[in-house]
C-alpha cells in the first residue's frame, strides 16, 4: 500500500539543509531511500523500524525511528509517526505518514 509522506516543518527544514550540502550527498541519497521505503513499506526490514518511546511521550502518539543509516558515527534516522489520513468527500482513504525530524543519531 502506497502512503503519502507529509513533513512537519521542522522536518522539511532538514531535508532541505541536506539537499543544500554537497558534502552530503551520500546522507541525502540514504535518507531519499529511507523514504521511498516509509511510502511503499514501512516495515522494510533494513529500516529496522521501531517505537521511539520518549518521542511518543513528547507528542503524545506513537513516533517511530527508522534507519537511514548503519554502523555510521552519528548515524542518521527519520521519525516519524502514522497520520493524519486523508479522506476525499466520497473518496478512499488515504494513508499518511507524518516526518517528524531527520536528524543524525546523538553519539553516545
Amino acid at each position: 500500500m502506497h502512503r503519502e509522506l507529509r513533513f512537519t516543518r521542522e522536518a522539511a527544514e532538514q531535508l532541505a539543509a541536506l539537499e543544500r550540502d554537497p558534502a552530503r550527498k551520500g546522507v541525502l541519497k540514504q535518507v531519499q531511500k529511507t523514504l521511498g521505503y516509509l511510502e511503499t513499506n514501512p516495515r522494510h526490514n533494513s529500516l529496522q523500524t521501531h517505537q521511539y518511546r520518549s518521542l511518543t511521550q513528547l507528542y503524545g502518539k506513537k513516533v517511530y525511528v527508522a534507519y537511514a543509516q548503519q554502523e555510521t558515527p552519528a548515524a542518521y534516522r527519520v521519525f516519524f509517526h502514522y497520520g493524519p489520513d486523508k479522506r476525499p468527500r466520497g473518496g478512499k482513504r488515504t494513508p499518511v505518514i507524518t516526518i517528524v525530524a531527520i536528524t543524525p543519531h546523538p553519539e553516545g
